[in-house]
């Protein structure tokens, strides 16, 4: 959790965190061993040991060559996962005034006051800072937001007649068809109906981690509800879905790619799907979709992918 891709599993491990007192103090427990262990070189028995280390004699002995193995496996394995890791958002530059991202693109921005800023693909915000306030408005598309706190300037987003207070936090915030949603990974928001940081109106929702409050919940569902696994990973272009209709997983996959998907009958806009996906490329996902679901792929003459019933 405290590496470069601690995002990908950050939603996940917040519901571990939270629901047991045991997982708390595990985890505080070894964050403590891995402090103390990085100061262990600095001691006369640390520098023992990795003097030691530089001679060839490490080798000797079956207990040694084990550890070598595992070290070699564990070198080819961080090679192995070096383009998913440049597959994700860029490193993040200091940027103010309006930010966009374009067609298939996630990057990362540092607004002014520290604040990291990740925009999903063919999205883009507006920058208010003052001295009272910081507001960033959600103009399309998809942004995570993880805030530096700041008890003198609260931190707000406005996104589609909502207003989403920080209160020192990590969450998402998107537009899509159906209004505003807002996934909470770390920390607590407030989401109101008038977008003004003095405001006494009392909050629509409070977001505890691992929840996600939806404008316009599907049928029988619940406006504030349980964010589905993996949910939290479309910074890596991982789209996940937890009987989510096909109409909507063509609609999210075609916001990444010029090479639509679109559905040969309409029957299959209602078809449920459950699943993690690669949101590019767009061909293997068509592919993806189609076996799970027993459709066909057709590839017309202007390069549209068409996903037909057998």
């Amino acid at each position: 959790m405290h590496g470069p891709d601690a995002e990908m599993s950050r939603l996940d491990f917040e519901r571990w965190r939270a629901r047991n007192p045991r997982n708390r103090a595990a985890y505080a427990e070894m964050e403590q061993l891995s402090r103390l262990s990085q100061r262990l070189g600095e001691t006369a028995l640390g520098r023992a040991h990795l003097e030691q280390r530089r001679h060839p004699s490490f080798l000797v002995g079956p207990g040694a060559r084990i550890a070598f193995a595992t070290l070699v496996v564990a070198l080819l394995a961080g090679a192995a996962a070096l383009p998913l890791l440049r597959g994700g958002a860029t490193a993040p530059v200091i940027a103010a005034g309006p930010l966009a991202t374009g067609l298939g693109e996630i990057r990362s921005f540092r607004l002014a006051d520290g604040t990291r800023v990740i925009l999903d693909t063919d999205s883009a915000i507006e920058q208010e800072f003052t001295t009272q306030a910081r507001v960033v408005r959600l103009v399309r598309g998809r942004a995570r937001f993880d805030v530096v706190h700041d008890a003198g300037r609260p931190f707000m987003v406005e996104a589609a007649g909502r207003a989403i207070f920080d209160r020192g936090t990590l969450f998402d915030v998107a537009l899509g068809r159906k209004g505003v949603r807002v996934s909470l990974l770390r920390g607590a928001v407030e989401i109101r109906n008038r977008a003004s940081p003095g405001s006494d109106v009392a909050p629509v929702a409070r977001l505890v981690p691992g929840q996600v409050f939806a404008d316009a919940p599907a049928a029988g569902a619940a406006q504030v509800s349980a964010a589905p696994g993996g949910a939290d990973q479309w910074v890596r272009y991982m789209l996940s879905y937890d009987g989510a209709s096909l109409a909507d997983v063509v609609a999210d996959a075609n916001r990444y790619a010029d090479r639509k998907i679109s559905l040969g009958e309409p029957e299959l806009a209602t078809v449920r799907v459950t699943g993690r996906f690669r949101a590019t490329p767009t061909e293997n996902l068509a592919a993806l979709l189609a076996a799970a679901l027993n459709l066909r792929v057709e590839r017309t003459a202007h390069g549209e992918i068409v996903l037909h019933k057998r």
